[in-house]
């Protein structure tokens, strides 16, 4: 009975441990960003490419009307323009 009573305990405190662990984590990573550590940008380019991005949808659909517009532009022999739209872009 005390065993149990115990593992409920550990188990109710364990996404509290988790949080501390985590803030630790973070306080030391801050400090090596400050002093310009490579760990820390390490941490962070990785952090940036396996978290997901909201509004891929949104980027992809955009640069299909871009090269779309501008496919269409070169058809139409208005090469001034798509400099214009890459000007734009910038």
């Amino acid at each position: 009975m005390h065993d149990l009573l115990t593992h409920n305990f550990y188990l109710a405190l364990a996404p509290w441990f988790v949080f501390a662990g985590l803030s630790v984590i973070a306080v030391v990573l801050m400090k090596f960003a400050k002093k310009r550590r490579g760990i820390a940008i390490a941490f962070a380019v990785l952090v940036q490419m396996f978290s997901p991005d909201p509004f891929v949808e949104k980027a992809i659909t955009m640069v299909v009307s871009e090269k779309r517009a501008i496919k269409k532009q070169q058809e139409d022999g208005g090469k001034g323009k798509v400099k214009e739209l890459r000007e734009q872009e910038k």
